[in-house]
Protein backbone atom coordinates (compact mmCIF):
# COMPACT_ATOMS: atom_id res chain seq x y z
CA UNK A 1 0.00 0.00 0.00
CA UNK A 2 1.32 3.40 -0.62
CA UNK A 3 1.01 6.68 1.33
CA UNK A 4 2.58 9.32 0.50
CA UNK A 5 6.10 8.31 -0.54
CA UNK A 6 5.94 5.67 2.08
CA UNK A 7 5.00 1.92 1.09
CA UNK A 8 3.17 -0.20 4.28
CA UNK A 9 1.93 -3.64 3.79
CA UNK A 10 0.03 -6.14 5.92
CA UNK A 11 -0.58 -9.99 5.27
CA UNK A 12 -2.79 -10.90 2.88
CA UNK A 13 -4.73 -13.06 5.54
CA UNK A 14 -4.72 -9.44 8.06
CA UNK A 15 -7.25 -8.03 5.36
CA UNK A 16 -10.58 -8.07 5.52
CA UNK A 17 -11.62 -5.66 2.72
CA UNK A 18 -11.09 -2.79 1.02
CA UNK A 19 -12.98 0.05 0.26
CA UNK A 20 -13.17 3.64 -1.70
CA UNK A 21 -14.67 7.26 -1.11
CA UNK A 22 -16.18 6.43 2.37
CA UNK A 23 -17.42 9.82 4.05
CA UNK A 24 -14.81 10.30 7.62
CA UNK A 25 -16.33 11.31 10.72
CA UNK A 26 -13.58 13.24 12.69
CA UNK A 27 -13.20 11.65 16.54
CA UNK A 28 -12.55 14.77 19.37
CA UNK A 29 -9.50 14.36 21.10
CA UNK A 30 -8.19 11.10 19.15
CA UNK A 31 -4.53 11.06 18.64
CA UNK A 32 -3.37 12.28 15.61
CA UNK A 33 -2.45 9.33 13.98
CA UNK A 34 -6.51 8.73 14.04
CA UNK A 35 -8.09 10.28 11.09
CA UNK A 36 -11.59 9.60 12.02
CA UNK A 37 -14.29 6.97 11.58
CA UNK A 38 -15.96 5.74 9.02
CA UNK A 39 -19.32 3.32 8.32
CA UNK A 40 -18.21 0.31 6.02
CA UNK A 41 -20.14 -2.84 5.59
CA UNK A 42 -22.56 -2.46 8.52
CA UNK A 43 -19.39 -1.68 10.86
CA UNK A 44 -17.86 1.31 12.10
CA UNK A 45 -13.73 1.59 11.59
CA UNK A 46 -11.48 3.53 13.13
CA UNK A 47 -9.20 4.88 10.45
CA UNK A 48 -5.41 5.16 10.88
CA UNK A 49 -3.26 7.42 8.70
CA UNK A 50 0.09 5.06 8.65
CA UNK A 51 2.04 8.35 7.65
CA UNK A 52 2.25 9.45 10.91
CA UNK A 53 2.11 6.57 12.89
CA UNK A 54 4.82 5.97 15.81
CA UNK A 55 6.27 3.32 14.07
CA UNK A 56 9.24 2.77 16.77
CA UNK A 57 8.46 2.20 20.77
CA UNK A 58 8.32 5.08 23.02
CA UNK A 59 8.36 7.86 20.16
CA UNK A 60 5.91 10.09 19.78
CA UNK A 61 3.62 10.38 16.61
CA UNK A 62 4.50 13.81 14.42
CA UNK A 63 0.85 15.89 15.12
CA UNK A 64 -1.13 16.78 11.97
CA UNK A 65 -4.62 18.66 12.26
CA UNK A 66 -7.37 15.86 11.90
CA UNK A 67 -9.81 15.34 8.49
CA UNK A 68 -12.55 17.83 8.54
CA UNK A 69 -15.93 16.98 8.88
CA UNK A 70 -17.35 15.36 6.43
CA UNK A 71 -14.22 14.39 4.41
CA UNK A 72 -13.83 11.70 2.15
CA UNK A 73 -11.25 9.03 2.48
CA UNK A 74 -10.44 7.78 -1.01
CA UNK A 75 -9.04 4.24 -0.41
CA UNK A 76 -9.12 2.36 3.06
CA UNK A 77 -7.78 -1.08 3.87
CA UNK A 78 -10.07 -2.68 6.63
CA UNK A 79 -7.73 -5.31 8.88
CA UNK A 80 -9.38 -8.03 10.55
CA UNK A 81 -9.39 -8.06 14.17
CA UNK A 82 -11.36 -6.86 17.39
CA UNK A 83 -10.58 -3.30 17.18
CA UNK A 84 -12.01 -2.55 13.63
CA UNK A 85 -8.96 -0.37 12.13
CA UNK A 86 -8.70 0.45 9.05
CA UNK A 87 -5.52 2.16 7.24
CA UNK A 88 -5.85 5.09 4.98
CA UNK A 89 -4.14 4.90 1.89
CA UNK A 90 -3.65 6.31 -1.55
CA UNK A 91 -3.50 3.34 -3.35
CA UNK A 92 -2.69 -0.31 -3.01
CA UNK A 93 0.45 -1.44 -5.06
CA UNK A 94 0.21 -5.21 -5.31
CA UNK A 95 0.70 -8.71 -3.68
CA UNK A 96 3.44 -9.98 -3.58
CA UNK A 97 5.22 -13.53 -1.80
CA UNK A 98 7.77 -13.04 0.66
CA UNK A 99 10.47 -15.26 -0.43
CA UNK A 100 12.53 -16.95 2.75
CA UNK A 101 15.17 -14.97 3.34
CA UNK A 102 12.40 -11.94 3.82
CA UNK A 103 10.11 -13.53 5.39
CA UNK A 104 12.07 -14.18 8.88
CA UNK A 105 10.54 -11.62 11.27
CA UNK A 106 12.31 -9.65 13.79
CA UNK A 107 10.77 -10.40 17.44
CA UNK A 108 7.82 -7.66 17.87
CA UNK A 109 8.06 -5.60 20.98
CA UNK A 110 4.86 -4.18 22.86
CA UNK A 111 3.28 -1.69 21.34
CA UNK A 112 5.59 -1.51 17.97
CA UNK A 113 3.23 -1.73 15.04
CA UNK A 114 6.09 -2.23 13.10
CA UNK A 115 7.19 -5.76 12.49
CA UNK A 116 10.46 -4.87 10.17
CA UNK A 117 11.54 -3.12 7.02
CA UNK A 118 11.24 -5.36 4.49
CA UNK A 119 13.36 -4.98 0.85
CA UNK A 120 11.31 -5.77 -2.29
CA UNK A 121 12.25 -4.57 -5.97
CA UNK A 122 14.93 -1.70 -4.48
CA UNK A 123 11.97 -0.37 -2.40
CA UNK A 124 11.61 -0.25 1.39
CA UNK A 125 8.52 -1.88 2.95
CA UNK A 126 7.11 -0.92 6.39
CA UNK A 127 5.50 -5.12 7.16
CA UNK A 128 3.13 -3.80 10.04
CA UNK A 129 1.36 -5.82 12.70
CA UNK A 130 -2.02 -5.28 13.00
CA UNK A 131 -2.51 -6.65 16.14
CA UNK A 132 -0.07 -3.52 17.59
CA UNK A 133 -1.63 -1.27 15.79
CA UNK A 134 -4.10 -0.05 18.23
CA UNK A 135 -1.83 0.04 21.32
CA UNK A 136 0.75 2.30 19.24
CA UNK A 137 -2.20 4.61 18.36
CA UNK A 138 -2.96 5.07 22.10
CA UNK A 139 0.61 5.03 23.49
CA UNK A 140 0.52 7.50 26.42
CA UNK A 141 -2.98 8.50 26.38
CA UNK A 142 -5.37 7.92 28.97
CA UNK A 143 -8.21 6.27 27.58
CA UNK A 144 -10.07 6.76 31.21
CA UNK A 145 -11.45 10.15 31.64
CA UNK A 146 -12.89 11.18 35.15
CA UNK A 147 -16.28 12.74 34.99
CA UNK A 148 -16.61 15.88 36.31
Amino acid sequence: MRSGSRLFAVYADEVEATSENLTLTPLPFAPPSVRGVVSGRGRILTVIDPLILPLQPDTPADTQGHAPTGATVPLIVALTGDEQLALSVERVESNFELSDDEAGMAANQRNNPLRRIIRHHAESIALLAPAHLFDAVLQGIDRRRRRT
